[in-house]
């Protein structure tokens, strides 16, 4: 058994389920800034996802990047999940594809960027701030075990790219495990979460980042 050292999972709620959609970067962003604010309300991804993709100049089927992510939350923030409800099957029609109206209340937060460095990221955790984590991932990933666990060493498959976020971290036999929150759902690993064993994790780290003040 993992012996937890840092857990931040009460700062969240249910972990939630981007189905098919490359949602991922936009579900790991909103959630960490949902638990940075007082109590857990849900705020809105697919704002988030429609102003990332724009800023890149994508389409609703390309995915986001780290940093148009970011700058989404900085500067055209986020209002409530209510305002405009994540949409579960993949978007068709663009010209439909457009914010509901102004928003009663947008919420904002600054960012910095850090090495894709293990190490950093239990320093970060051990502040207390979850980390945007982006990676690649194995066959092991889609299936923990029962324990949650990943530990496969497996090739790695840099055309596989996923987000996530790291809320915790732990120790087995002197080993470390850092503890993540995904966005497939509570059936995936325990509750949405898994440990992923340092010599999983670290060399598939592509880049992260931490939500910090609000502006």
């Amino acid at each position: 058994m993992i012996k937890s050292i840092v857990d931040l999972r009460g700062s969240f709620g249910t972990a939630r389920d981007q189905h098919s959609r490359p949602t991922c970067l936009a579900f790991a962003a909103s959630d960490t800034h949902a638990a940075m604010r007082s109590g857990w309300t849900p705020l809105s991804t697919e704002w988030a996802y429609y102003h990332a993709v724009k800023r890149d100049g994508g389409t609703p089927g390309d995915g986001s990047t780290l940093a148009s992510m970011l700058e989404t939350i900085k500067s055209d923030g986020q209002p409530r999940e209510a305002h405009w409800p994540y949409i579960r099957n993949h978007v068709i029609d663009l010209a439909s594809w457009k914010p509901p109206g102004s928003p009663a209340e947008l919420f904002f937060r600054n960012h910095g960027t850090q090495p894709p460095d293990f190490q950093q990221i239990l320093d970060r955790l051990d502040a207390g701030s979850p980390v945007l984590v982006t990676m690649s991932l194995s066959n092991a990933f889609y299936v923990p075990g029962a324990d949650g666990t990943i530990l496969a060493t497996e090739p790695i498959d840099s055309k596989r790219r996923h987000a996530v976020v790291a809320v915790g971290y732990g120790e087995k036999a002197g080993a470390r495990f850092v503890l993540i929150r995904n966005s497939w759902g509570e059936a995936w690993g325990l509750q949405g979460c898994a440990w992923l064993a340092a010599n999983y994790l670290a060399p598939r780290l592509i880049a992260t980042a931490i939500l910090t003040t609000e502006p």
